[in-house]
């Protein structure tokens, strides 16, 4: 899926991953009545996502289609 439904995912109170983060275990999520990503990393700290960060590092971050639900 591409991050357009994966955010919708997140808004339905699902995690979504990447394909290039299985095994690590990083995932991304929107808390319960909260508006903003978080994301989990793989040492177990949470904090918010900064999109820009992640669209200035990788410019097709919008259109990949890797993402998928972390169950």
């Amino acid at each position: 899926m591409n991050f357009s439904e994966a955010l919708k995912v997140m808004k339905m109170g699902s995690k979504v991953s990447r394909e290039a983060w299985r095994g690590i275990n990083s995932f991304w999520y929107i808390p319960s009545g909260q508006e903003e990503i978080f994301q989990r990393r793989p040492d177990g700290k949470e904090g918010k996502v900064r999109l820009l960060d992640w669209t200035e590092n990788e410019p097709d971050f919008y259109k990949d289609d890797d993402w998928w639900v972390v169950t």
